[in-house]
Order: C-alpha cells, then structure tokens, then sequence
C-alpha cells in the first residue's frame, strides 16, 4: 500500500506554477503526496485559490491574509469589511482554515500593531467557526506567544505552527494551547542542527509535514523550485530523527491532518 502523505502548506496559487500546475500535482501523486493544502495569503486572489480546489479533488485551501500583506493604514470600517470578508469565504465549499495570518517583524517591524489586530481577527474567526487557523511567525516569537496566550484566556482555538523553526520555548507555548507544529524542508539543511534538538522535543502526535513551495526546497533539491512532491524529503528527515520508518511518519503526519482538520471528507 502507498504512504498516503499530506503537504499541510503549499502555494498552488502563485505564479510559479502558473505553466505547469497539472504535472506538477501529478508529480505529488507519483510521490505519494495524495493531499494538498494550498494556502492563502492575501483576499485578493483568493478567487485563484478557490478555483484551484474545485479542479482538483484532493486539493483543499484556506482564507487568510499574511502578516507582510497586511496594510500600514487601515480604518475601522476597512478592517470589519476585510474581516468579513474571510468570515465569507470560510464557508465556502473546501475552504478547510484561516491564514495564513500571524506576526512577522522581519520586514514588516514597523506595523505591529496592524499585524497583532489582523491576528487576533483571524483567531476570532477560527473560534467562532472551529476550523483550524495556520499561523506564520518570524522574528517575532514574543508577541506571537503573547498574543495566543492572551487569547486562550477567554476563547479557545485549535491550529498549528507552520514552518516550524523556532525555539523550545514557542514550541512549548504551541503544544500548551493544543497546536500542532509543521515541519518544512528546512529540517533537511545543514544548518538545522537546534531545529532538530526541537523536533526531538515534539510529541509525534502533533508533527505535520509541510514544503511550504514554491520555497525551502529540501535537500537534495535546494535552490531549485519547490513543489508538493518535495513531502517525502521531509517526511524521510522526520522519520530518521524519530527513530521510526518513512511509512510510520507518514502515517502518524496524515492522520494528524485530518485530526486537526477534521471537516474535510477524503
């Protein structure tokens, strides 16, 4: 039987892929990569990213718009129409989480709080829907910590940390709420050494497995583009760190999916 694996995050939608988009999610099926979770960035192509989901079967998407999408100026009418908004397209046919949404102070330090109130509406949202939301951080693990601890004091919210490769610390706070943590291919660089102490710390029933692609293609195809069918590069690097078989992670990492994710019918 064929490892069934799931790309948690990918971005079927951008321009990378605009020539080759069906090869390359048969590429992902040749590799095992049955399921896909194509993630928005922004509520202007949104309409792109749905259509996606409605060619294909196994492709699923979410609504959200990235910390460095997220205006410098904005009035309270504008954000409660942009709120709205995703609260509309959450309940659109294979629309499965909110974001990806979050705190990145790398290139956007200057908007803290704009990224903060947009985060919290995510995680609004997410509680008042139950569908899981997807949370991007860099650079900004502090706030980030704060602000989901903040808001678990009165709501609750389920979801995970994408791209994991942050300290014990956030990884702690993350599995303290119930989240779940996933793993790109940057486990795989050489680089990675305190990301993998991390990953030894995660429990394997809250690990997802992702490529984030078109980016952090892993070893061996570093530099190259990324695509879905990458997964498996991950998975085999989760696997080895782990003490456990490619079959096993793979396993664990889509059943894990469709725990968090659990109103997808597949």
């Amino acid at each position: 039987m064929k490892n069934k694996i799931v790309d948690s995050h990918c971005h079927l939608d951008f321009d990378d892929y605009n020539n080759d988009l069906d090869s390359v999610i048969h590429n992902a099926k040749l590799n095992d990569v049955e399921y896909l979770l194509s993630i928005s960035v922004n509520l202007e192509k949104f309409k792109n990213i749905h259509d996606i989901t409605k060619k294909y079967k196994n492709v699923w998407c979410t609504t959200g718009i990235h910390p460095n999408n997220v205006p410098q100026n904005i009035s309270d009418d504008k954000f409660d129409s942009i709120i709205e908004q995703l609260e509309e397209n959450i309940n659109k046919p294979k629309v499965v989480g909110l974001g990806e949404t979050g705190l990145d102070y790398f290139r956007e330090s200057d908007n803290k709080h704009n990224q903060i109130k947009f985060f919290e509406g995510h995680l609004e949202i997410s509680s008042l829907t139950n569908n899981p939301v997807i949370v991007h951080t860099r650079d900004a693990e502090s706030d980030t910590i704060s602000t989901l601890k903040d808001f678990f004091k009165n709501k609750e919210v389920k979801g995970l940390i994408h791209c994991f490769t942050s300290t014990k610390e956030m990884a702690e706070a993350a599995l303290d709420i119930g989240f779940y943590i996933s793993i790109s291919g940057v486990i795989t660089f050489k680089n990675a050494k305190d990301l993998v102490d991390v990953v030894r710390y995660i429990p394997l029933d809250r690990l997802l497995v992702e490529t984030d692609s078109p980016y952090l293609a892993p070893v061996p195809n570093r530099g190259k583009r990324n695509e879905p069918s990458n997964t498996k590069f991950t998975l085999e690097k989760l696997a080895e760190i782990k003490n456990t078989s490619v079959e096993n992670m793979a396993k664990i990492t889509t059943d894990n999916f469709f725990s968090l994710f659990n109103g997808i019918q597949y």
